[in-house]
């Protein structure tokens, strides 16, 4: 794309054209993604965007995102090269590519609790920060102590305590780009914490259809789940196209093997719609749509 010819500057992997980064496996293309490795290269990536007067969106792991099927006409900085974990004692530094299974299994390995809850949350550090992901009671601002943010060529070192974390949120998609995370976890039993996580990732197994898809689709209606009103609407295993709502959970939308994120997404906001009408309840998507 000769619009983008200027990326060949960077040091960093570019890939022009590249397909969708949407672990849904749907979406068009994308018009260029970068893969900085480190804060040098995201640096240098943004500061080059912004003398072209280009813009750009922030995709990390793809696991919670859906890419429409036109694709993206621009560029993606995709964070999920941005690896390296620094341990000292209790206290770990994480770069925000780091996926959490990855972190969680070196927080056991070091007999570390606090990630038990959100061992097999498939996300990245820098993903699960900017949405506050959370599971069985646990969400990773409980572990945060402080995140680097590139805000406008700068890092700045962001407290917990002004993060805004809560449900789903956090300040960072409106700050800047996630760098890294200070984490700070307690000393603990490694049988428990094994125990521990076993027993979480049976749970998730059991509740949650295997196959692919974006995890849960709407947030929760107040306490509720959104599972809940789009299974009392009796749409469960309904189907457009290749996307399924799924008879396991109903807050999941499946790739049956052909979908499009047309399908995904007149499918989720049909459900949108009946739950509406019957419950006046109006469902928010908890993915993020590009």
């Amino acid at each position: 794309m000769d619009r983008l010819s200027f990326l060949t500057e960077l040091d960093s992997k570019v890939v022009f054209s590249h397909p969708s980064l949407s672990a849904f496996r749907c979406g068009g293309n994308i018009g260029a993604v970068i893969f900085p490795t480190d804060k040098w290269e995201l640096i240098q990536a943004v500061d080059l965007l912004k003398r072209a007067g280009e813009n750009y969106k922030i995709i990390a792991n793809g696991t919670n995102v859906l890419i429409k099927d036109e694709g993206i006409d621009g560029v993606v900085i995709c964070t999920k090269e941005l690896k390296g974990i620094e341990c000292n004692e209790n206290v770990l530094y994480v770069n925000a590519g780091e996926s959490l299974p990855k972190l969680a299994k070196l927080a056991l390995e070091r007999g570390l609790s606090g990630l038990e809850g959100l061992c097999s949350i498939p996300g990245t550090i820098g993903g699960g920060i900017a949405m506050n992901c959370s599971a069985y009671g646990r969400q990773i601002a409980d572990v945060i102590e402080y995140v680097d943010i590139l805000v406008d060529g700068e890092i700045e070192r962001i407290k917990a305590c002004n993060m805004d974390f809560s449900y789903r949120h956090s300040c960072l998609k409106e700050r800047g780009i996630a760098i890294g995370a200070c984490i700070e976890l307690s000393r603990g039993n490694r049988n428990i914490i094994a125990r521990d996580m076993m027993a979480y990732r049976l749970a998730r197994q059991k509740s949650q259809p295997s196959g692919i898809s974006l995890g849960s689709t709407f947030k929760k209606a107040g306490e509720v789940s959104a599972g809940y009103y789009i299974d009392k609407a009796g749409l469960k295993g309904m189907k457009i196209g290749g996307a399924k709502i799924s008879e396991k959970h109903a807050n999941f939308i499946l790739n049956t093997g052909n979908a499009t994120a047309s399908d995904f997404l007149e499918l989720g906001n049909y459900a949108r719609q009946e739950v509406d009408k019957l419950f006046d309840i109006k469902l928010q998507y908890e993915v993020d749509i590009f």
